[in-house]
């Protein structure tokens, strides 16, 4: 069974690497640099310091939850490329992926990739999408139901990667143990613990055999990048403060209820003759 993993730099794309090398075969992984400037979108001095502030504590808490895998722990056979933005869809890249052969690739965190990379391993590519497909797609995913005091759509997608914007058919969801005293970053971190843990238990059946998916609906929203605002920040905060964990906890069964979530099957128990 072996896997493949395509990801980017930060502590919690290192998480998966390093969980995936204690679960799993892991052939090769590979890292993609990407770049992301919010200040650009402040307006205001003000605007600037809100920006900074709430990148500061989600770089606080990443490395309160995941700062024990600042350093890769890969097994000595394990292919290890660090790309540039995109350079995962490069033809020399590409043909290195194929020579590590393996059962079933996942993806976390990289840029779009191209169809030659998705042509390279039909069927076999699985996306971890933080965020709850179709409800949410694009950027900013976990960010954006806090901001719209949605709370219940926090948590990441597995599905089967195709040429759209976290459009393939679903495999499966995971959330978050949302407590009422949780800070947004440290939610965001506990859907991402709850996702890897889904994301490994999907890539070891897959590599046996295809996992039953759902197609998606359309519908949802859609955020880009461009959407981001020192407004929507202060707007997020605004909404911790006067207790939209707590309130959501309250009504919990309710609003779960408006959710259609999809879950890995059970694994068939084989039992064995005496």
């Amino acid at each position: 069974m072996k896997v493949l993993i395509l990801t980017s730099t930060f502590l919690r794309h290192q998480y998966l690497a390093n969980r995936a090398a204690e679960r799993l075969d892991l052939v090769g992984v590979w890292q993609e640099r990407k770049s992301f400037e919010p200040l650009r979108y402040a307006e205001t001095p003000d605007d600037e310091a809100e920006i900074q502030r709430h990148f500061a504590a989600r770089d606080a808490s990443e490395a309160e939850w995941f700062g024990a895998d600042a350093d890769l722990r890969l097994p000595p056979a394990c292919v290890h490329h660090s790309v540039a933005s995109g350079g995962c869809n490069t033809p020399d890249e590409i043909a290195a992926m194929v020579a590590t052969r393996p059962d079933v690739v996942t993806v976390f965190g990289t840029g779009i990739l191209s169809a030659a990379v998705i042509d390279a391993f039909p069927g076999r590519i699985l996306n971890l999408h933080l965020g709850l497909s179709p409800y949410y797609r694009g950027a900013g995913t976990n960010f954006w139901p806090l901001v719209n005091r949605e709370p219940e759509y926090v948590g990441a997608t597995i599905h089967y990667l195709d040429a759209g914007i976290d459009t393939g058919p679903i495999v499966a969801h995971a959330r978050p143990d949302v407590r009422a005293d949780d800070g947004p970053h440290d939610l965001g971190n506990r859907a991402i613990v709850a996702a890897v843990d889904v994301l490994l238990q999907a890539a070891r059946r897959a590599a046996v055999r295809p996992l039953p998916s759902m197609p998606q609906q359309g519908g949802g929203r859609l955020y880009q990048r461009k959407d981001f605002s020192a407004a929507a920040v202060r707007r997020l905060d605004r909404n911790v403060a006067t207790g939209m964990l707590a309130e959501y906890l309250d009504d919990r069964a309710r609003r779960d209820a408006r959710l259609a979530l999809v879950s890995l099957p059970e694994e068939p128990v084989t039992l064995r003759q005496a």
